[in-house]
């Protein structure tokens, strides 16, 4: 960072070794952390935004700093690296700590150093030898910047290069903002669509089909998995976001664990595109998503008729995921407690014929309902001495 440009830089560095002490980081750790290997990180990589601007990293930065003996990485808005180039001699000394593909190199896990601090304070910034807390950096030196979503602004990842004392020079964190410009270009043409990028671009919803039905669709893919339809929903409820802890609690309460949470979220952007997805927190793209149980929550209040008609039955009945439950047994009791606020005959029998078939009280809201001819009263009356004592009433 050039003098002048940011007079913080030696301040974010003194703050965060003060959080690092008050964490009990231990500065002499050399043992990886490493949260995401093998498939799981693969998963992980191929969902992620900046999968889509790796030509552009290998081309300008790569080829210009790797054979000068530095490396450069690629981590995502959490501070985890997922991609990793340089020779296999300066790899081999930077396995030493833990600076590897699937490794957490984040201000709150390891301490000061340029990629983390990037992406927590969103600035370029460079960290030289001794200014890392980790003692087993100290030999090492680096310039970092944050890489943003060019419609909402927000932090999705960052690029840094890591070496010998030049790579927190001037003309390296000028060469690796530069980088980061040209990546969040190519960014911006493929929302648009004036890029090869073939995601899912923020102008069209996609509607989710999840009421009354054990096969859950997506428009133009088809059928999605259960847990995917589970997220999805998720997500729409939550638009301010939520951590992969609160995600996997409403998905599986006590049972699912955050890394299981990442691989499925790695997944489903591979359905929906890389750009649908924002992480830290996870957070649909704007206007991505459309479901036929908000299409019914929608008409509700203009329009119960049409409502009632919409719904076609539970949101996802075959799913026990605490936020799902949560969130059928609400849609269920609102369009429930319309139709008997409305007392339309015609509502009562389509509802009684559908998903309130063994709804007691609207079985005796129509058998007193005075437009309902008196056979169907007749009917009704005797289904709800039925349901009565089916329920011990």
């Amino acid at each position: 960072m050039s003098a002048g440009a940011r007079p913080a830089a030696a301040t974010m560095v003194a703050r965060s070794w003060e959080r690092s002490r008050r964490l009990g980081i231990d500065p002499e750790r050399s043992d990886p952390v490493v949260d995401l290997q093998g498939a799981a990180l693969s998963a992980h990589r191929d969902g992620n935004r900046m999968s889509v601007v790796l030509p552009i990293v290998e081309k300008v930065l790569v080829s210009g700093v790797v054979d000068s003996g530095h490396l450069v990485a690629v981590a995502d808005a959490d501070g985890r690296l997922l991609w990793l180039y340089g020779n296999r001699g300066v790899r081999t000394r930077a396995e030493r700590m833990a600076f590897v593909p699937g490794a957490l190199w984040s201000d709150e896990v390891v301490g000061a150093n340029a990629p983390g601090l990037a992406l927590r304070h969103d600035v370029p910034v460079r960290v030289r030898g001794e200014e890392h807390y980790l003692a087993p950096a100290h030999s090492w030196s680096c310039s970092a910047a944050p890489v943003h979503d060019p419609i909402t602004g927000r932090v999705i990842g960052g690029i840094d290069v890591t070496g010998r004392d030049s790579a927190a020079s001037d003309e390296m964190l000028a060469l690796v903002r530069a980088t980061v410009l040209l990546v969040e270009s190519e960014l911006r043409a493929a929302m648009s669509g004036s890029s090869t990028w073939t995601g899912h671009t923020s102008g069209s919803s996609r509607r989710l089909s999840v009421l009354g039905t054990y096969r859950p669709t997506l428009e133009g893919h088809g059928p999605v998995t259960g847990r995917h339809a589970e997220i999805l929903l998720l997500l729409a409820a939550y638009p301010e976001g939520l951590s992969g802890g609160a995600l996997a609690e409403l998905l599986a309460e006590g049972r699912l664990d955050e890394v299981s949470v990442r691989a499925e979220l790695s997944r489903l952007r591979r359905v929906l595109g890389p750009a649908s997805i924002d992480s830290r927190p996870y957070r649909l793209h704007p206007g991505l998503l459309g479901a036929d149980a908000h299409e019914v929550e929608e008409l509700l209040g203009r329009d119960v008729s049409a409502a009632v008609a919409a719904y076609r039955g539970p949101l996802l009945p075959a799913s026990d995921a605490p936020g799902v439950v949560e969130l059928r047994e609400g849609l269920h009791a609102r369009v429930r407690a319309a139709v008997l606020a409305a007392g339309s005959t015609e509502d009562l029998k389509d509802w009684v014929a559908g998903p309130g078939r063994d709804d007691p009280e609207a079985w005796r809201a129509l058998s007193l309902a005075p437009g309902a001819p008196p056979a169907s009263r007749s009917a009704a009356a005797s289904m709800t001495h039925v349901l009565d004592g089916r329920l011990g009433a």
